[in-house]
């Protein structure tokens, strides 16, 4: 007897090793099977979820600026129609991009570099052939915020862009008043010779006050949004009681100086 019960004993003990080795390996069959169930459940999840937010109605953080031109921009505008009159079309606020672009041939990666240093930049105002809309020059009014030392590098860096491309690059100072037969003597060389000489005898006011849009004696105007400048009276700080210029736009601007 003994010597049969040892035999069975080592198959029951080879059976067992044989079922466990098999349960094993399939719980760790279940397992895999159970991580990609989960896996496709979760893009299942997350294609459903993209589909819902495609369907939402996106949010338009804008609103409409309450003016196109600043206070200087549009006196100028005024003396800058009666100087070039039915002579050449007048437009304003024109992206540089729109008029000049990088030349051809260049790699992709230059090409692109050069398009981004005129795409976010604008002209003040442009002047155009009436019949065909062809470019005769760019005008730029320079206000006391071009005295910053970024405005001046933008400057710059348009003056030389407008040399290479061939563009003629207007500039004028901002003024209180204008001398039209002046601004008229500076366009005149891209203006019809015809119609020049007709505005230069029509015209028997040379200056031009800007009306209502003419910077009064005690205004001033913010140098960066060239918006009014008003007084205040400081209410805290060391300064508490003295009264300094604040722009108008604060808190969108928030420019200040002494009185």
């Amino acid at each position: 007897m003994k010597k049969n019960t040892v035999p069975c004993v080592g198959r029951d003990v080879e059976h067992s090793k044989l079922f466990n080795s098999y349960t094993k390996k399939e719980n760790t069959l279940n397992w895999i099977v159970i991580v990609i169930l989960i896996i496709v459940i979760l893009a299942i999840i997350k294609a459903i979820s993209s589909q819902k937010q495609d369907i939402v109605e996106p949010e338009f953080p804008y609103k409409k600026l309450d003016v196109l031109f600043s206070p200087a921009e549009r006196s100028f505008l005024g003396v800058l129609n009666q100087a070039v009159g039915k002579s050449a079309q007048i437009f304003g606020k024109v992206r540089v991009a729109d008029v000049i672009t990088p030349k051809k041939g260049m790699l992709r990666s230059d090409w692109q570099k050069a398009f981004n240093k005129i795409s976010g930049k604008h002209f003040d105002f442009l002047l155009c052939n009436k019949e065909d809309l062809s470019v005769l020059c760019v005008i730029e009014l320079n206000d006391s915020s071009h005295n910053s030392r970024q405005r001046k590098k933008r400057d710059l860096f348009l003056e030389g862009a407008c040399q290479k491309a061939e563009l003629p690059l207007i500039q004028i100072t901002a003024k209180a008043t204008y001398n039209i037969n002046e601004i008229r003597e500076s366009l005149e060389v891209f203006l019809s010779h015809d119609k020049i000489q007709g505005l230069a005898s029509e015209s028997k006011e040379p200056e031009y006050k800007t009306t209502e849009f003419t910077k009064k004696e005690n205004e001033k105007f913010c140098p960066k949004c060239s918006s009014k400048l008003v007084k205040r009276v400081a209410k805290k700080g060391r300064n508490s009681g003295n009264e300094f210029w604040a722009c108008c736009a604060f808190p969108k601007c928030r420019y200040s100086e002494n009185v």
